[in-house]
């Protein structure tokens, strides 16, 4: 075996770490709800407009009661320079006075990464929870998260992969058809009984099968009910129950057997990754 051969055996392509840009909104002792930390290369007030005043966008029942759980994501695109806007809402540290507050995480990420697949919401998501754990109370200005990319040459997970096991192929058909004949329609997802990681994974798995390609547009999503006074920042929103909102939203059952829409004509393939997400099943 030649020398250049041995190297071509022992050099691997090298992981890329990406450094991303990140924000935590919550409350602070004496001065209330607002930016906490952010990391430092970040322009705050160019991100932050697209979640305008629904930075913790829960119903005052959940935030007031330090038993309720809290555990919801939130996707808003940022077109102007592609990317996506991912925040983990939680809990956060109690306040002076000892009363239970929320917190909002916000990281964000490339778009083109996420289209092609190198990135996922799931692996944004871990970057997240375990800076969380480890500076439970980060303040100021902080470092920014740092994510091991997959070389490019690895094996990726087709999008949508597994999601048969949280809704029906009629269901999603459905959304495709509701998303491409209506920029602007609202989708509220009913998944009775669900539990929050189950909206949560629905949630990723949703918007990465419809944007793959580009084919759908990034649109603003959230895994649980909004206040209704949020309700209208998002296209679509995962529920376990039935919510009040006005005629613009259209309710759609996560357990459907047939599709109530017709394919829109010529978008074929939009439909095609949808089977094909159907038919792969997770490890």
């Amino acid at each position: 075996m030649t020398d250049a051969q041995l190297e071509g055996r022992l050099v691997e392509s090298p992981e890329e770490v990406l450094q991303l840009e990140h924000w935590i909104y919550g409350a602070s002792p004496e001065k209330g709800y607002g930016t906490k930390a952010e990391s430092m290369g970040l322009n705050g007030p160019l991100y932050q407009r697209y979640l305008g005043s629904h930075m913790t966008p829960v119903r005052v029942e959940k935030t007031a009661s330090g038993s309720t759980v809290i555990d919801a994501r939130m996707i808003h695109p940022a077109p102007a320079n592609d990317e996506v806007l991912l925040s983990i809402l939680g809990r956060g540290v109690a306040d002076e006075y000892n009363r239970p507050t929320i917190q909002n995480h916000t990281v964000v990420l490339p778009g083109k990464l996420l289209r092609a697949g190198r990135l996922s919401f799931t692996m944004a998501e871990g970057a997240i929870l375990d800076y969380d754990r480890r500076v439970p109370k980060a303040s100021g200005r902080i470092e920014p998260l740092s994510l091991r990319l997959p070389p490019e040459s690895a094996p990726r997970e087709n999008p949508g992969t597994g999601i048969r096991r949280f809704i029906t192929k009629a269901a999603v058909d459905t959304l495709v058809s509701r998303f491409l004949a209506d920029g602007h329609g609202r989708t509220l997802l009913l998944c009775r009984g669900s539990t929050h990681q189950y909206r949560n994974e629905l949630l990723y798995k949703l918007v990465e099968l419809l944007s793959a390609g580009g084919e759908i547009p990034q649109f603003t999503a959230i895994s649980d009910a909004p206040t209704l006074s949020a309700m209208n920042h998002f296209r679509l929103a995962i529920s376990s129950r039935g919510v009040r909102a006005d005629g613009t939203w259209t309710l759609l059952d996560a357990s459907i057997d047939r599709a109530t829409l017709q394919p829109i004509r010529g978008r074929a393939p939009v439909y095609s990754r949808v089977a094909e997400a159907f038919e792969n099943v997770s490890p």
